[in-house]
């Protein structure tokens, strides 16, 4: 199972608030990581983060919307062929993990592992390990370094390494596990 975290303009587009500048050099492989998954026949789980309305208090609707939209050399992998599942701050409420448990039970039980790709590495797709290991406690947690961004790269690093000390393996450097 892929699990693909926040692929949008907030944080992958030039013009995005919360731009990351090594989205750039992630985009790509991405983008093939998606492609290989539906090739493969293997579910695809995508968050989508949509900013609460105090938000409009320092910034345009506009910008909002911007921001919360899957940047464009994902959105139509994603939309075709992922299962979106949304969320509000940094790691997908309860309810929508309940949702995940009962649509993806079976399939972790046969196929253990779930990789983690997208961002931000030290807040959302962090955020969003530990929920995804909560409730698939017996999966093999993965996350490829090679296809995560941060806009700290230093945040990004610690974050990798703390990981590797909660049982997620950490792939990258292009050799799959």
């Amino acid at each position: 199972m892929l699990i693909a975290i926040d692929l949008q303009n907030d944080i992958f587009d030039k013009d995005g608030s919360g731009y990351a500048e090594s989205t750039e050099a992630v985009r790509d492989g991405i983008e093939s990581r998606i492609q290989e998954a539906i090739e493969e026949n293997e579910p695809i789980i995508y968050t989508q983060n949509f900013y609460p309305e105090f938000e409009q208090e320092s910034r345009s609707l506009e910008s909002i919307r911007f921001d919360e939209a899957i940047f464009p050399q994902f959105r139509e992998l994603l939309e075709t062929h992922g299962d979106k599942y949304e969320k509000t701050f940094y790691g997908i409420p309860p309810e929508e993990a309940r949702k995940i448990q009962k649509n993806y039970g079976d399939d972790v039980e046969t196929n253990r592992k779930i990789e983690f790709i997208g961002a931000e590495t030290n807040v959302c797709v962090l955020a969003n390990i530990m929920i995804i290991q909560n409730i698939f406690p017996q999966a093999d947690i993965t996350l490829n370094k090679d296809l995560v961004a941060s806009t700290s790269r230093e945040l990004g690093e610690k974050t990798i390494d703390v990981l590797s000390n909660m049982n997620v393996f950490i792939i990258g450097n292009n050799e799959q596990q």
